[in-house]
């Protein structure tokens, strides 16, 4: 009995953490150009290159922007990243050039910007300012 209601305890749980497909779009030649779909009480979005590659990745709680975003270039290099806490900007957010240096960074604290950093193609820190 008391396994039984183990697994009956795992299986809802796997259950509300379950992925729904919301809707999907295509490019003219059939590629896959966005999809969305809801898993634990947020909606995901992946939006692809022509190319097939992953252009952005984000996420929606409530309406409002939240957790981590990410932008990528049609190679597949990282060149943004950013993070969102019930829609304000939050955290450490860093852009890349396509050597996949540090090119810049804005730092943010409940929402406003903090600290803004910029970075030369050696990725040395060539500026630096606070807010």
């Amino acid at each position: 009995m008391r396994l039984l209601l183990i697994l009956f305890t795992l299986l809802l749980a796997q259950m509300s953490f379950a992925q729904e497909v919301l809707g999907q779009e295509r490019w003219p030649d059939g590629t896959l150009r966005a999809t969305r779909y809801s898993e634990g009480g947020r909606i995901h979005f992946i939006t692809y290159h022509e190319n097939g590659k992953v252009k952005e990745i984000g996420c929606f709680k409530s309406g409002r922007r939240d957790g981590v975003w990410k932008q990528f270039s049609d190679t597949g290099a990282l060149i943004a990243q950013a993070g969102f806490r019930n829609g304000q900007r939050q955290g450490v957010w860093e852009f890349r050039n396509a050597d996949d240096r540090t090119t810049g960074k804005l730092i943010y604290a409940a929402g406003a910007l903090a600290q803004a950093e910029q970075y030369d193609d050696t990725g040395a820190l060539v500026a630096q300012r606070t807010y």
